[in-house]
Order: structure tokens, then C-alpha cells, then sequence
């Protein structure tokens, strides 16, 4: 049996201007001046203005264009896995209470609380499966082929089991819960995966002996 183990945390600047004052000048009083004969001369016509062109007009800016973004694409979502199959009806006590179980019924006691929940969902399994009229012939399932199972004194999470059938192994997970008590099981979900490709059963110690025929 293999146990996974899982461990998952805060201005200011003020300014003054002086306005100074300055003095007024004194008038000055000048001295009499002799009136002069004088001969008026016509002024000289005052040149003509030149006349100024027209303020350049400068040219309107044209808003430049925003710079463009690189355009990202978000990650494609993973796939959901489907629902597993939540078991209506439970087949467990109904397997142990048959007469060719017996030598089952007296074994199971004697094994360690963990142990038992798990024979006791794996007969779960094998019992769902058969009955999935799938044309499955389970013969046998271990809950730890692909991954650790997580199990307690009263459930088991199995996301890497796998199941024998017609001498082919297949992908399976599932979560059990048994009473109290350990003697059936209370609750049951499942889903049937992919088969497992022949040259990876050494990896995981899955094996063909005791397989029915084809």
C-alpha cells in the first residue's frame, strides 16, 4: 500500500514675492526761451507701412496613431475531466454474503483497518464494473497501479487504479467510503479510463497471469 502525503501565505513647499516700490522723479522748471521766426516746412509723408504677411499658420498636428499591442492569445482551457459515475445501488455486502465468499468473510477481520477498506472498495469496483454491461469481465483491480492511493481507517482515493478485463489493463479511478464498522461499503464513485499500453504494465507491475481467456 502507497500513501501520498500531501503539505499548502502593505508635501509642501510655500513661496513669498516683495513688491518694491519705486520713488517719483521731481519736476524740473527751465528758463525762458526767445520767440523765432520760422518757416514751416511740410513734413515729409511718412513712409508707408510695410505691410506683413499673414501669420504663418502652422500646421495642425495629426494625432499619431496609438502603437499597437501586441496581441496575445489566452491560454487554451484544459479539457474538464468527465464526471465520475456515482454508484446507485452498492454490491459489496451482497458479494460477501454469497456462500462461494466465505473464505472472504473470515479474512477480512484479521487484516489491519486499512487493508480492509481496500479489499473492501476493490470488491466494490470489480462489482460496479461488471454490471456496466460494457462487455467488461473485471478479474481484477489495483488501486495504486498509475499513482498513490490515498487511504484512511474509512475511505480510499484511488486516481490511478487499474483493471484487468479479457487479459487487457485499463485506466480506472474511484472513491470509496465504508461504515464504520467495516463491513460494506456506504458510498461508491467511479471512472473507467483509456486501456494502458502493453509496454507500460512492466512499469506499473501489472500482470497478465490468472487473466480469463479471451
Amino acid at each position: 500500500m502507497r500513501l501520498s502525503v500531501g503539505a499548502s501565505c502593505l508635501l509642501h513647499l510655500s513661496l513669498l514675492a516683495a513688491v518694491m516700490l519705486l520713488p517719483i522723479p521731481q519736476t524740473l522748471r527751465l528758463p525762458p526761451i526767445e520767440s523765432i521766426k520760422v518757416d514751416f516746412v511740410p513734413a515729409p509723408k511718412p513712409p508707408e507701412p510695410v505691410q506683413q504677411g499673414k501669420p504663418a499658420v502652422a500646421p495642425k498636428a495629426v494625432p499619431s496613431a496609438p502603437a499597437t499591442q501586441p496581441v496575445t492569445q489566452a491560454p487554451r482551457p484544459t479539457p474538464a475531466e468527465p464526471p465520475m459515475v456515482k454508484a446507485e445501488k452498492l454490491y459489496s455486502a451482497q458479494v460477501l454474503a454469497d456462500p462461494r465468499s466465505r473464505s472472504a468473510r473470515k479474512a477480512l477481520p484479521q487484516l489491519a483497518p486499512q487493508e480492509r477498506v481496500i479489499q473492501l472498495c476493490n470488491i466494490e469496483a470489480l462489482a460496479q464494473l461488471r454490471r456496466q454491461g460494457t462487455g467488461f469481465q473485471p478479474d481484477m483491480v489495483v488501486p495504486y497501479a498509475m499513482k498513490d492511493a490515498k487511504v484512511t481507517d474509512h475511505a480510499l482515493e484511488a486516481k490511478g487504479a487499474a483493471m484487468r478485463s479479457r487479459k487487457h489493463w485499463y485506466g480506472l479511478a474511484f472513491n470509496c467510503e465504508v461504515a464504520p464498522d467495516l463491513k460494506t461499503v456506504v458510498a461508491f464513485e467511479f471512472l473507467l479510463g483509456a486501456e494502458i499500453p502493453r509496454d507500460q504494465w512492466a512499469e506499473h507491475d501489472l500482470s497478465l497471469d490468472d487473466g480469463p481467456a479471451d
